[in-house]
């Protein structure tokens, strides 16, 4: 991603939520080469004007559902969230909303809620769909909350949070669209039952997104390249995606008795957005290339094997991705199903592209007949169905066996090969957390969800003695076993790259010495 001025605010489409109060990491500014503000695309400039003087356009980008709602009287609490997030969240506290008063069974409300919220979107929209298709995604991941302004931990209602929400009051969510499944292959044998196939593998897609010269009608333009980086297709899109997000019951999760992680749960995003192609000729986009033949805009150094692109547009680029996906296809029902890993970038200073986070087996939902719009209710059912197989494709973590005359059968990564583990042993299986891998900007260095979740848990435990427990994750009876503990969290957090390791490892040595004293005087 390049942050070199002051239009880079806002998050790539995909993660878009509000267009006010948001902050990333950007280089450094020098003023005095400055001698006037620069002013935002016109475009650009109108969105967030009418954003932020109409309050009501925040519901407008995201509706938010919660499933088995009963009514909007009832109460939701909000669970510490140390998963898989959007790179510009990493150091913040995030939180999870989950429904805890009288959860219905039914499931009808928070449909009812969806279908009529989309008939009046897609209504509103008809007007401009002959000049401009409209695109629709299902994205499988997970919502959480950016908290704000609130002091207490207190439930509250749903109508409250809503209405707190829609006003960009205490409230922001967000949408992690890259958490994946830990069982593809299981994911992948279920469709293939149903009647899907596979019409591709391992395709390669670039997207690049520059944004427009001062005379160009479009602020930014999208183009998208092959494996090859030969121009697929160049494309605007004149307003923000509109969202409508599931928040999936958590109570049916396998991971709430282990770490409170919900890591087999998969909230959903059904995304509609307008785009208008344009031809790789037209003079607009000639003039956002500034000079640079089409297809050389991306090429591979063949001394360093670094991904760059092309030196005169590296200033003006705003957003890069890479993702390389298997699709599998059901004609009968026009559904294309995307599985496969998801690469961000970010330039560097020698404008290489390097690896900003990169998360594997991600899935996504499109539709191939772009002149069909399907119904509300075929959007709620494919996004229950999908996330609710998504979850039977996801294993335990980590699983300890006890009983020592036991044998027991366990499966790997791949869900298909069967061993057996006797007692005493762990038996380790890939993590959702371990599937999002981050980069350092500073040292170079990457690090895991999994190593940053266990770093976060560290500053948020306020219990000092949960910090240090045995390998039957009990508290530490004596000092032999608090120094082993300490020595493994020690270790562990001095060889992980995850920025806030030191003020985690500052905390761990000082309730060591605490910890200690107290064991001696026993």
């Amino acid at each position: 991603m390049s942050f070199d001025n002051d239009d880079n605010k806002q998050l790539p489409f995909a993660d878009y939520e509000f267009p006010t109060d948001i902050t990333v990491d950007r280089k450094p500014v020098d003023k005095s080469k400055r001698n006037h503000k620069r002013r935002k695309p016109k475009g650009q400039q109108l969105n967030l004007t009418n954003n932020e003087k109409d309050p009501n356009a925040y519901k407008k980008l995201t509706y938010v559902y919660f499933e088995n709602t009963q009514e909007e009287n009832n109460f939701i609490t909000f669970i510490p969230y140390i998963g898989p997030s959007n790179t510009l969240h990493l150091g913040t506290n995030l939180y999870l909303p989950q429904l805890i008063s009288n959860p219905s069974q039914d499931s009808t409300i928070s449909s009812q809620h969806f279908i009529k919220d989309y008939d009046e979107t897609v209504t509103s929209l008809t007007p401009s769909l002959e000049t401009m298709p409209l695109s629709i995604y299902i994205r499988f991941g997970i919502s959480y909350v950016l908290k704000h302004n609130r002091l207490d931990n207190q439930p509250i209602s749903l109508k409250e949070f809503l209405y707190l929400r829609n006003q960009n009051k205490s409230f922001r969510t967000s949408f992690y669209t890259c958490k994946g499944v830990t069982s593809p292959k299981r994911l992948i044998t279920s469709i293939i039952k149903l009647n899907y196939r596979q019409i591709s593998s391992n395709q390669y897609s670039y997207e690049i997104q520059i944004h427009g010269t001062k005379t160009n009608q479009y602020p930014i333009l999208y183009f998208q390249y092959d494996e090859q980086f030969q121009c697929r297709s160049v494309y605007y899109r004149p307003d923000y995606p509109i969202n409508f997000d599931f928040s999936r019951n958590k109570t049916s999760s396998i991971f709430n008795s282990i770490d409170n992680s919900y890591s087999d749960i998969f909230d959903f995003r059904i995304q509609l957005t307008q785009v208008k192609y344009l031809s790789i000729t037209d003079s607009d986009v000639l003039n956002v290339l500034r000079g640079v033949p089409i297809n050389e805009v991306l090429f591979i150094d063949p001394l360093t094997h670094m991904l760059h692109i092309s030196p005169k547009l590296h200033k003006f680029v705003k957003y890069f991705k890479c993702t390389r996906s298997s699709n599998y296809e059901n004609s009968q029902e026009q559904i294309l199903i995307c599985i496969g890993t998801y690469e961000e970038f970010q330039l560097n200073s020698k404008g290489e592209c390097e690896l900003l986070m990169k998360a594997s087996n991600t899935m996504t939902i499109e539709f191939i007949n772009k002149e069909i719009i399907p119904s509300g209710k075929q959007l709620y059912d494919i996004g229950l169905w999908f996330s609710t197989l998504c979850q039977t494709c996801v294993d335990l973590p980590t699983t300890k066996i006890k009983d020592k005359n036991s044998i027991e059968n366990r499966r790997w990564f791949s869900g298909l090969v069967i061993f057996q583990k006797r007692h005493n042993q762990s038996i380790k299986q890939m993590n959702v957390r371990q599937l999002t891998t981050y980069k350092t900007k500073i040292s170079n260095q990457t690090y895991t969800s999994d190593e940053l979740a266990f770093v976060k848990k560290i500053l948020q435990e306020e219990n000092l003695q949960n910090i240090f427990l045995n390998t039957n994750e009990e508290k530490c009876s004596n000092i032999k076993e608090l120094e082993q503990s300490f020595e493994n969290i020690k270790q562990k957090l001095m060889t992980t790259a995850v920025p806030s390791a030191n003020e985690a490892l500052g905390k761990v040595e000082r309730t060591y010495q605490i910890l200690y004293e107290e064991f001696k005087k026993l």
